[in-house]
């Protein structure tokens, strides 16, 4: 059991192993995904400055509000 050989078919084995689980679940997450049609963003839900920036919307400091740009 303390051979190299051995061993070296454990790590072979926990190696598929893994990569089958990450298959598995890579197939499976991805399949039931939500697939978004619209580019709809709710600007009234984000709270930060720099997500409102990101998705393009308009920032207001006093209020700490995001809106969508004219």
């Amino acid at each position: 059991m303390d051979s190299p050989v051995t061993k070296l078919i454990f790590i072979a084995a926990a190696v598929a192993a893994s990569v089958l689980v990450v298959t598995v679940m890579w197939t499976t997450l991805g399949s039931n995904a939500p697939q978004s049609t619209d580019d709809a963003v709710e600007y009234s839900k984000i709270q930060t400055e720099n997500l409102c920036k990101a998705v393009g919307g308009n920032w207001t400091p006093g209020t700490k509000t995001c809106a969508a740009r004219p």
